[in-house]
């Protein structure tokens, strides 16, 4: 079951990581002072502590999520009823509210488009959201092991019969080998104007289980699984990815570990 209250307390990673982007594009983002959308926003400590400061004075921020447990904590912990609130939505959907439609100046989203299975929905999605000329800035991870484990993990024969669909095909960069390119094209398909798309690799340093709880604090694959389940399912994850980890460093038994990744970087504008 997806935890809001664990998730708010170990994405320490993303929190860190989607600092540098919006300081990379501050310059843009403080001229944002219209409607804005963050897809993915989770319990929304991002969205009001990063994101909302990043922006213009007058700009105002609607957090959505697919979760309706992290918008019901998202609500009740950092909603603002002048220039944020929070609803539920799922991104893939193929009858986005007309509500949406034509009515968001920047669309956001950062560590959540690699959860999806049909990316260019997804990305539609986004750009009938935006009105003429409104843009939008996307953090995706392209290739991370704990990817590669969790993919593995899906299929395996203990536990596939509890994968939601959604989850079977994740990560749609994973291990890609011209990502930039990749989502270059599908932007530009869809009818954006890409002003900028890298990829980058960075990594990531700490305790490795804080990490994971950031991760299995969000996967819905646990909503039907008895806990005996669960935990087998958690010790594999673990296990299988500190098998992947090259660098680790064991200090006052305590481990800390340092992993490699590659994430993608897109601002892109409805023309």
């Amino acid at each position: 079951m997806v935890d809001p209250n664990q998730y708010n307390n170990t994405n320490i990673l993303q929190k860190c990581k989607i600092q540098f982007v919006i300081e990379e594009f501050k310059d843009y983002l403080a001229d944002v002072c219209g409607k804005c959308m963050d897809i993915g926003c989770g319990s929304g400590n991002v969205t009001k502590e990063i994101l909302l400061p990043a922006l213009g004075s007058a700009a105002q921020i609607i957090g959505t999520d697919i979760s309706k447990n992290m918008i019901e904590y998202a609500k009740k912990t950092f909603n603002d009823e002048k220039r944020l609130q929070f609803e539920v939505l799922d991104i893939q959907t193929k009858s986005l509210p007309e509500k949406y439609i034509c009515e968001f100046d920047h669309v956001f989203s950062s560590h959540t488009l690699q959860w999806c299975n049909n990316i260019r929905q997804a990305l539609t999605n986004i750009y009938e959201m935006l009105r003429y000329n409104g843009t939008t800035l996307l953090y995706i991870i392209a290739s991370h092991n704990v990817y590669d484990v969790l993919n593995t993990l899906i299929h395996d024969i203990r536990f596939a019969q509890y994968a939601p669909d959604n989850m079977k095909t994740i990560a749609p960069f994973q291990n890609r080998s011209n990502a930039r390119n990749e989502l270059t094209e599908l932007l530009q398909s869809i009818g954006f104007k890409v002003h900028h798309c890298s990829l980058r690799e960075a990594t990531s340093s700490g305790k490795p289980e804080i990490f994971l709880k950031s991760i299995t604090s969000i996967l819905t694959i646990f909503d039907n699984m008895p806990e005996s389940v669960i935990k087998e399912f958690k010790n594999s994850l673990a296990s299988e990815y500190f098998k992947r980890i090259t660098y680790k460093l064991t200090c006052e038994n305590q481990e800390f570990t340092l992993d490699t990744y590659t994430f993608l970087v897109a601002y892109a504008q409805k023309m």
